[in-house]
């Protein structure tokens, strides 16, 4: 899942991790970031956890990958309507796989690249799926974006005092 605001891209762990098992050539201002101190971990403690990215290629990058789903496109979806584009990320794959199914095997070597368009569609199911245990309360994570907006809300309503 990724979080875009106006300085910033969020992206959780889990997609980093998945990024760097797709054939996309990952921007090295990421791959520095991410994995420049050495071996990351990414396990079930941390793998809803956010990276911040701020430069502007990094937000663009991230941005035009439609296989991350982005939070505030889905936020606000009622549980059906988030099972619905589920439903359709499925019909979007299984058209893939039987175009794919049907091709000779000459042809299919040629679009190998259809069997990773499968595979993201498969892992953004899945990213929605959370988002869906998430919203249910089944799922516990910590939205870096809402975080900021209780700390602005209460510092307006709580100034700091002057002594």
């Amino acid at each position: 899942m990724k979080i875009i605001t106006e300085n910033a891209v969020y992206v959780q762990k889990n997609d980093i991790a998945y990024l760097h098992h797709t054939d996309l050539p990952i921007p090295a201002s990421i791959f520095m970031k991410v994995f420049g101190n050495g071996i990351v971990i990414i396990n079930n403690d941390n793998r809803y956890d956010f990276f911040k990215f701020e430069d502007p290629s990094e937000i663009e990058f991230f941005n035009g990958l439609d296989w991350i789903i982005d939070y505030d496109s889905v936020k606000d979806l009622s549980d059906d309507e988030i099972i619905e584009m589920g439903q359709s990320i499925a019909q979007s794959k299984n058209q893939i796989a039987k175009q794919f199914n049907s091709m000779s095997l000459k042809e299919r070597k040629k679009n190998l690249d259809m069997v990773t368009q499968c595979e993201l569609l498969d892992f953004k199911m899945y990213s929605l799926r959370d988002i869906l245990l998430f919203k249910q309360g089944q799922l516990k994570m910590t939205l870096p974006n809402k975080e900021k907006k209780i700390q602005k809300l209460m510092r307006n309503i709580f100034p700091k005092r002057k002594n």
